[in-house]
């Protein structure tokens, strides 16, 4: 083979591979060929060294790939998708002859990492894909997308897809799973797919019911994996049953470890770790985790030039495997909480517990306003507790407790506080006391249930200006307000007017009398409806489920411009499930990812809608733990939730 022929091979290989120490490859050869006083072969290989500079920068320009199946069957669906390598931020509308679009586009992004002989090359990737359904036989050309990407237009590749008859889509797929096999039987040869798994674990399976479980999902992977690796996708386990809190600073960046696994090495991510709090008793199941896992293998093959493999090992071939990973469901029996020497006022709280209060003063005057501040603190589930039942002298006007929370979800259990506020106005002067609050709990560290107290408080209430007594006035005052009413007697000239007729026993008096009484009973009537209304929870729920999700959506836009990304999605889906929850009457922990579909259904909700409902939900748990800026995606998700509401 001609010389110039062995380094062009050695050329396309580094090419291939994008070796980021080209200049180092073609440094040696260059060594080689002095030694070999060939000059010819030296200025071949300067002029590849030139061509290659020019050739790397073009792999950093902005790249777009479309990929679909080459053929399906008449009928069948199929997703095609388009792959960037930056963020668009703009996508025209796309056009898919002969086929119906069901849903699209979708977004997903990943990040992997390669080290390849030392260097790391990190790379993103951003896909939208739309799942289609081809519609009649023949062939069909998908013409080229268009994204706008940092202002600039890009077009990625056409696509040719073959449509065939039902019978005729048999043969084509045989073939393809033959070649999977065989794929298949490469993999084993250089990569164990059970070197890569997710393990979950739970704190405790046995918990009390409210109790705090601690849920760990952890990624392994294995050394065979040497060429980097990505998530491109994953599907949350449901709880249903549970109330559940993600932790961990999502601004902190996942830290790998290494650890021994039944006497094996990993490298160890932890992708998930929740807080969860059983709702009812019995056993309640966490379903598994699943990820889609793509894992690169580079192995080494000699390339049959002595020179080539001494320097570099031999050639690196590369390649992805693409992997469906399930960890394994987690079983809770949860006991119920023991009815011996329970508390009558019992907050059906579990964990451990402070309670602190204060009073912003103690001397007033009567019609003024003082504070009272109860603060809850402690680890458990805080946003549970209700407000405290606590018997205010009858003299006073007090409003509803302003309830605000501090919960810390960072660390590696739930813990916070939760503060009442109450306004208290005392109407009359005098002594009074504001009793003790009463807080019980269940305490899981000693399995038994302890009640606190505040202190006593004492107001001393002085008369107040605006306050109305019975008191003697002077003579002299009484002199002063006589000389004001007397009037001297007029003694000019004056016109005298007709009496008129006397109102009493007229239309105007009965109607008058009678008015009074027909207002009061309509005003009673009205009360006794608003009384009835008020009374019935599940409507007021109804009615107001509009009202509460739009209070929930501006609390997430504002989340939003803070760019505070777990916030937003945790108030996104609380929106979402709350409203299903009060518009339909449906409790929350009857609600999952499971059965929403169905109940959607049994309440006559268009279809398209319930699909709709249910990918919004799967995309706001997925963009969650999405890497990198999503800012366009937390918009679209917004978007999508405020769409959601005004159709259902």
């Amino acid at each position: 083979m001609p010389y110039w022929l062995n380094v062009a091979k050695l050329y396309y290989f580094s090419l291939k591979k994008k070796l980021s120490n080209n200049f180092t490859f073609v440094s040696l050869v260059v060594l080689k060929n002095l030694i070999m006083n060939d000059v010819r072969k030296i200025l071949i290989i300067s002029f590849l060294l030139f061509f290659i500079g020019n050739i790397q920068f073009l792999y950093s320009q902005i790249t777009c790939t479309a990929s679909a199946p080459p053929q399906v069957a008449a009928g069948q669906t199929l997703t095609i998708t388009f792959t960037l390598n930056q963020r668009a931020q703009q996508v025209t509308q796309m056009q898919f002859p002969g086929f119906e679009m069901l849903s699209g586009p979708n977004q997903s992004s990943s990040t992997s990492m390669t080290i390849i002989n030392g260097q790391t090359t990190q790379s993103n990737s951003f896909s939208y894909s739309y799942t289609l359904r081809a519609q009649k036989e023949g062939t069909f050309n998908i013409p080229a997308a268009t994204f706008v990407v940092d202002g600039n237009q890009v077009k990625s590749n056409s696509v040719q897809i073959k449509v065939l008859a039902s019978q005729q889509a048999g043969t084509p797929q045989t073939t393809q799973q033959q070649q999977q096999g065989t794929r298949n039987q490469q993999v084993a040869q250089t990569f164990d797919k059970n070197d890569v798994f997710v393990l979950a674990s739970a704190s405790k399976t046995n918990p009390y019911q409210g109790e705090q479980v601690i849920i760990t999902h952890k990624l392994y992977i294995g050394l065979s994996v040497n060429g980097g690796y990505r998530v491109n996708s994953a599907t949350m386990p449901t709880q249903s049953g549970l109330w559940s809190y993600t932790l961990g600073d999502q601004n902190t960046e996942n830290v790998a470890k290494q650890e021994t696994y039944n006497g094996k090495k990993y490298v160890v991510h932890e992708i998930r770790k929740t807080a969860v709090f059983p709702q009812k008793t019995g056993e309640v199941t966490i379903t598994p985790m699943e990820l889609d896992f793509t894992a690169n293998v580079i192995t080494q093959q000699s390339t049959g030039d002595p020179f080539y493999d001494r320097f570099f090992g031999g050639r690196q071939n590369s390649q992805n495997y693409n992997l469906d990973i399930k960890s394994n469901a987690i079983k809770l029996n949860v006991k119920p909480l023991p009815q011996n020497n329970r508390p009558n006022d019992f907050s059906n709280l579990v964990g451990n517990f402070t309670l602190t209060s204060s009073l912003s003063r103690s001397q007033l005057k009567a019609n003024d306003a003082t504070n009272l501040t109860i603060t809850i603190s402690g680890s458990g589930n805080l946003q549970h507790i209700d407000a405290l039942n606590i018997e205010f002298p009858t003299d006073f006007d007090v409003t509803e407790p302003r309830v605000s929370d501090n919960i810390n979800t960072k660390g590696n259990t739930i813990t916070g506080s939760r503060n009442f506020e109450y306004v208290i106005i005392p109407r009359n002067e005098g002594t009074f006391t504001i009793p003790q609050a009463l807080f019980s709990f269940f305490d899981n560290q000693t399995n038994s249930y302890k009640t606190l107290s505040t202190q006593e408080y004492k107001l001393e209430i002085e008369k107040g200006s605006g306050q109305l007594s019975v008191s003697t006035t002077s003579l002299q005052k009484d002199i002063k307000v006589l000389g004001n009413d007397i009037r001297f007697i007029r003694t000019s000239n004056f016109n005298l007017k007709p009496k008129r007729d006397a109102i009493f026993g007229s239309l105007h008096y009965y109607t008058a009398l009678i008015l009074p009484i027909l207002l009061l009973f309509i005003f009673i009537i009205i009360w006794r409806k608003q009384i009835e209304i008020r009374s019935n929870i599940a409507l007021m729920k109804h009615k107001k489920a509009n009202k509460v999700a739009r209070k929930t959506l501006k609390t997430a836009k504002k989340l939003f411009e803070e760019n505070n990304k777990e916030m937003f999605y945790i108030e996104i889906s609380r929106a979402l499930w709350g409203y299903l929850s009060d518009k339909y009457h449906i409790p929350i922990s009857q609600l999952s990812m499971e059965n929403v579909t169905t109940k959607l259904m049994q309440l006559g909700i268009a279809e398209q809608t319930i699909v709709r409902f249910v990918e919004t939900l799967q995309q706001c748990e997925f963009a969650r733990f999405a890497p990198g800026d999503n800012s366009d995606i937390m918009q679209e998700m917004y978007r999508k939730a405020t769409s959601l509401f005004h159709d259902i």
